[in-house]
Parts: structure tokens; C-alpha cells; sequence
């Protein structure tokens, strides 16, 4: 039985015309050489700008390549006893519409790594933080990802499906929150006491920098708890900066259309296939609903296209349930595709007899 979804967003052509009059702005202002400037630390946002801002310890975001992705990790693991701290100038955010606290991060483990006996996933979750100062409250903590959507640390001797690199992760904060009259730190670490070692923790990135600024910080003290308190600046770091950024997000137009839903039922398992279109598009998921209002994300963030999941038997209910597929842009516009009911199982396996 195969099901699709035929209704799907579409731009018309006055929408087309614009997205294009975008582009020539875009193309006119960086040119020009106007679109960002500086002055006394401060960050000045263009208006006609369309893309992100991103306000990170390392100015070039693909140099985060150290540590998150595989081999040597310097022991630079997110944990229940490791906080990372970063200190960024102050920033007026007036003119965007958004704004994110985001980490690059992998090597999320099993519980029997690194052998493959027991391939569950080790539980725990990330926060990010953000302060005027150096000392973060649960009021300025935001959470950031599960272990379960993290990309996997590889075995050395055998297969693991989740396997891949770092990946920037997101979560969306107030713009109030933001200083533009002083410094913004940024602090990540994580409530599992399962995280207190590299062996069985996820890895932040990392890039190297010739910034001689001590503004990284490593924080050893606490105990799955924000940095708090007068001296969470413990030990400074330098020459390394770790993947740590404020995204601030114009306002835009730009819209995530999912194209080509269509969910396969066999006898043992059910694949669905997408396709996301859009500008920059981050990542994509599943969901599911039995009333079209409460919907639940099923699966683990798809990075890459094409875009293919495989549920098995008894992996979801066996109750008639709504699906959909949804996508994100770099921008944090969501896009949904119209739901397909799957029936019961009862039902699927009546029509096959």
C-alpha cells in the first residue's frame, strides 16, 4: 500500500518576482561592501540583509572542525561536570526578527561503547545559557538537544546506524536577553550524570584561533547545575575556541516546502520518502498525530537528502494515526507537509488477506 500527500504549498509568480528583487538587493549591498559593520565591539545589522548573522568566538563558522567529527578529542566532552563558556561583545539586535543559541556537537555514545552489545543510546540532555555576566540561572537556560538526536560516535569493529558528523544545534531565545551594553556569555553543559567523562559523552567542536583574548573558559565545578556564582571563570583557554555562537535572524519571507510525501506499507515495515525545498535547508523530521493537533516528532533530525525513513512493526501504534514531514531553513522558517492517515494495522492486514 503506498499513500501520498498531493496538496502542497506553491510560490506564485508575484512571490518569484520578489524572492528575485531579494536576490539583486543582496547582490547590490554586498558589492557595495554595506551590509555589516563594527564600531566599538558592537554589531550594526543591515536591514536589507537576508541571511544570518552569526556572532561566534571564531569569525570563519567552517573552521569548526577540530574534535566533534571523529579522531583526536582533547577530552572535550559536554558534561554533567564540564561546562564550556564563551564571552561575546555586545550586540544590538534591534532589527531582526529572531534570534538562537547554538553548539556544534557529536559523538554522542552507546551504553556498551566501544563495543557494540548494547547499542542504546547513552540518555542525557544539553542546555545552553546565555548571561550578561558570567553567572547563569535556570531563568537564562535553554535547552538545546537530547542525546537521541546527536550524530553517533563510530565503533572500531562494527556498524552503527545515527552514525555522522557534528551538527550545529539550535534553540531560540528572547532578543531581550541580549546585552547591547556589555558582554554576552554563552555557557553549555549537561543535566546527565552519565556525562562526566569523554568515554561516554558527546563532543563539542572546536576551531583553532590565534585570538590571544581570554574569552573561553573551562568550568569543572558543576554538577549538572548552570555555572553560578563569582568564580565560574576557572580555567581559561586559549587557542582553541569551542563551537559556540549567537544566530540573529532578519526578517524574511522565505518559506520550507516539503514536496513528494509518500508513506510504502509492507508486511514488516513502512517507509517514507520527502523531499524539502527551500532556502538552506538545516534539517527535516517526521511527525505524528491522532487528532491533527498534538503532533509528536518521530524520528531523529535528517541532515542530508535524500530523505528516508524505515519504521518498523510495532515501532509505532498500531492505531489509525496522522503523518507528516517537516523541514527547517537556516532562517528557523518551518514548513509542514499535508498529513496521511495510516491506518490501523488491523485494517492493512484485512486488505492484504
Amino acid at each position: 500500500m503506498i499513500l501520498t500527500e498531493y496538496t502542497i504549498y506553491s510560490r506564485n509568480n508575484s512571490s518569484i518576482k520578489n524572492n528575485m528583487l531579494k536576490i539583486f538587493i543582496c547582490m547590490l549591498v554586498f558589492l557595495g561592501g554595506i551590509s555589516h559593520a563594527e564600531e566599538g565591539g558592537r554589531s550594526f545589522p543591515a536591514p536589507t540583509s537576508f541571511v544570518p548573522d552569526y556572532i561566534s568566538p571564531v569569525r570563519d563558522m567552517s573552521k569548526f572542525y577540530l574534535y566533534g567529527n571523529g579522531g583526536f578529542h582533547a577530552d572535550w566532552y559536554v558534561g554533567y561536570n564540564n561546562a564550556w563558556i564563551i564571552q561575546l561583545p555586545p550586540i544590538i539586535a534591534d532589527d531582526y526578527a529572531k534570534a538562537f543559541v547554538g553548539a556544534k556537537i557529536g559523538r554522542a555514545k552507546i551504553r556498551s561503547y566501544p563495543k557494540s552489545s548494547d547499542k542504546r543510546i547513552i540518555p542525557g540532555k544539553i542546555y545552553m545559557g546565555i548571561s550578561p555576566d558570567s553567572s547563569f540561572t535556570t531563568e537564562n537556560m535553554y535547552f538545546l538537544i537530547d542525546s537521541s538526536d546527536l550524530p553517533l560516535e563510530p565503533l572500531p569493529g562494527d556498524y552503527l546506524e545515527g552514525i555522522n558528523s557534528a551538527q550545529w544545534f539550535w534553540a531560540e531565545i528572547p532578543l531581550s536577553v541580549i546585552s547591547s551594553d556589555g558582554p554576552n556569555y554563552l555557557a553549555i553543559w549537561s543535566t546527565s550524570r552519565y556525562f562526566t567523562k569523554s568515554s561516554s559523552s558527546p563532543i563539542i567542536a572546536a576551531a583553532l584561533s590565534d585570538d590571544k583574548s581570554e574569552n573561553v573558559w573551562l568550568n569543572r565545578s558543576i554538577r549538572g547545575n548552570p555555572p553560578f556564582g563569582k568564580k565560574t571563570l576557572e580555567m581559561p583557554i586559549t587557542g582553541v575556541k569551542p563551537a559556540m555562537t549567537i544566530k540573529l535572524i532578519p526578517k524574511n519571507q522565505y518559506r520550507v516546502i516539503i514536496k513528494g510525501f509518500r508513506a510504502e506499507i509492507g508486511p514488516e515495515d513502512m517507509i517514507v520518502s520527502f523531499t524539502a525545498i527551500g532556502e538552506d535547508i538545516h534539517n527535516t523530521w517526521l511527525e505524528i498525530s491522532y487528532d491533527k493537533f498534538d503532533w509528536q516528532r518521530v524520528t531523529k533530525f535528517m541532515f542530508s537528502p535524500p530523505y528516508y525513513h524505515t519504521f518498523k512493526n510495532g515501532e509505532l501504534s498500531e492505531d489509525m494515526f496522522y503523518l507528516r514531514a517537516a523541514g527547517v531553513d537556516a532562517l528557523g522558517n518551518i514548513g509542514y507537509s499535508s498529513e496521511i492517515i495510516i491506518p490501523s494495522l488491523a485494517t492493512v492486514e484485512d486488505e492484504e488477506e
